[in-house]
């Protein structure tokens, strides 16, 4: 142990949770990554326990201290990114959830989704930026109040360790103790939080994605609680991402023994875009992970993009204006590599090393969607599909449909946010799970037809949430500051032959027309 002091970042992604120690470089001196399960009831429920979503953050934080030789005490500060819609309730006097997480990729609100009139849709768009979608926190959260959901695990103490309080002798429903302040209700980072700190809070990245937040006010919405039915007491309060004051002090008898200032908080793709020195208006990455999230930096106005992409903040420092940008979730891309593993046609859904040996482009087209389309489209109850099957297709046809489909989703995106902007992008950010084969990559660069520069970082979202502790207590001074911190990268420029994926999109965009169409006029 030397007398040198970290910064730690706490990122809870959609498969598990990494803990990160930096130093006052923005290095990476020693990390721990814990894997968790999702509770998955086909075709359209996902879930998290929030007792062991805890346990896998505590597990990571004890690994990757001691890999580093590191003492708590020598924290300066931390920082946390966290998957971002991802909601649950728990008691505010004991800590113990009273419900299971619900997933930003659970599905089983799209009917009431589609039930909402034009002037309600309307509303959401105008207030939050957001397309009206069961991706999002609001519905779930009405869901989680109106149908409580099963206990977690039977475990009779709460994670902080104070014995359960049982509801009182008059049965008060979810909704009425959340209206009285006595169950609260958030987001991974808010939940995390908690249990760190005791402060019920969260910042206006991860405020901005539930669909109850006015992005301009940067306030909870009075009529989006009352369109939802959400009670406000329930809320956490929201913060700047990067702030000194506002996130409290790690419970000293707490994981870390000590008392440490949280000072960033960040949802994971605005973090990761942090992560990337991604400052200058325009600046986008593209991050493969269980969907494909793109995010670009608009600047201090909030861009319109004609409910194709969605408008968000992605940054705020306390005491200056919020960051803007446009994002494009593409949902299935993680998830259509372990699909093909599973059915037998890929050996590794985290490696690509036969992508060279594929089908012929646009043998076939593949709509991947498992959990609904995303954007550009936005279709919350449709379901995917292969076509253009004929009897000489085989395996290697399917495997590269799915290549294509991945690149195509993330190409749609890429062009409505160069039709909202007018601004082209000479090269895409990447960072990311599957785009570390450079096979992959390659193949990626040739589809989207743009050069893709990828992080020598793997780990950009957790680096984001570190830069953005350590902005708030003057480890840097301002964005530029950190620009010295950026992770270098490797380009994949598209092939001399890469003009062969132009039919194939173009077939591959009149196929998921298609079939949004279909589900649109069921």
């Amino acid at each position: 142990m030397t007398d040198e002091t970290y910064i730690g970042a706490l990122d809870q992604g959609t498969s598990g949770t990494r803990f990160v120690v930096f130093n006052t470089a923005g290095e990476s001196v020693s990390a721990a990554f814990t894997a968790h399960h999702q509770r998955a009831t086909p075709p359209d429920r996902v879930e998290y326990d929030p007792l062991k979503l805890w346990g896998c953050a505590t597990d990571a934080i004890r690994r990757g201290l001691a890999r580093g030789d590191v003492d708590s005490e020598q924290l300066r500060t931390l920082g946390i990114s966290s998957q971002r819609q991802t909601v649950l309730l728990w008691d505010a006097e004991s800590g113990r959830p009273v419900t299971r997480a619900l997933s930003w990729r659970d599905r089983r609100t799209a009917a009431q989704i589609s039930a909402l009139d034009a002037a309600e849709k309307r509303l959401i768009r105008e207030r939050t930026g957001l397309e009206p979608d069961p991706y999002f926190a609001a519905p779930n959260a009405t869901w989680l109040l109106d149908n409580g959901g099963e206990p977690c695990n039977g475990v009779e103490r709460s994670v902080r360790g104070t014995p359960h309080h049982e509801r009182t002798a008059g049965g008060d429903s979810l909704r009425e103790r959340a209206a009285a302040g006595e169950v609260l209700l958030g987001t991974v980072d808010a939940w995390l939080l908690y249990n760190l700190t005791g402060t019920h809070a969260t910042d206006v990245t991860n405020a901005a994605q539930t669909m109850l937040f006015d992005i301009r006010k940067r306030e909870w919405d009075d009529d989006l609680l009352d369109l939802f039915d959400v009670p406000r007491a329930a809320l956490p309060t929201v913060h700047a991402s990067s702030d000194p004051d506002g996130f409290g002090m790690t419970d000293p008898d707490g994981i870390l023994n000590a008392a440490i200032p949280v000072t960033g908080v960040m949802g994971d793709q605005q973090a990761a875009l942090l992560g990337r020195v991604a400052c200058a208006d325009a600046d986008a990455k593209v991050t493969y992970g269980t969907g494909n999230f793109f995010l670009q930096n608009t600047g201090t106005e909030p861009v319109d993009a004609d409910g194709e992409l969605l408008t968000t903040i992605w940054f705020q420092r306390a005491g200056e204006d919020p960051q803007y940008g446009l994002e494009g979730p593409v949902f299935a891309t993680g998830a259509v590599l372990e699909w093909l593993q599973e059915i037998g046609l890929l050996e590794d859904a985290g490696g690509f090393d036969q992508t060279d040996r594929t089908g012929q482009p646009g043998a076939g087209q593949l709509v991947p969607a498992f959990g609904g389309l995303g954007a550009p489209d936005w279709v919350p109850d449709a379901r995917g599909g292969m076509f253009g099957l004929h009897r000489d297709v085989g395996g290697e046809d399917i495997v590269r449909a799915a290549v294509e489909a991945i690149a195509f989703g993330t190409r749609a995106v890429v062009d409505a946010a160069e039709d909202a902007t007018g601004v082209e992008h000479d090269r895409l950010l990447v960072d990311g799970g599957a785009i570390q084969d450079d096979v992959f990559a390659q193949c990626q660069a040739d589809l989207i037809d743009r050069p893709l520069v990828r992080s020598d970082v793997t780990q950009t979202a957790a680096l984001g949430a570190c830069f953005a502790a350590g902005l708030a207590v003057d480890i840097w001074d301002d964005l530029d500051d950190i620009d010295a911190c950026r992770p270098t990268g490797r380009t994949f420029r598209p092939s001399s032959d890469s003009d062969v994926a132009v039919d194939a999109y173009r077939d591959w965009r009149e196929v998921v027309e298609a079939v949004a169409s279909v589900y649109q006029s069921a």
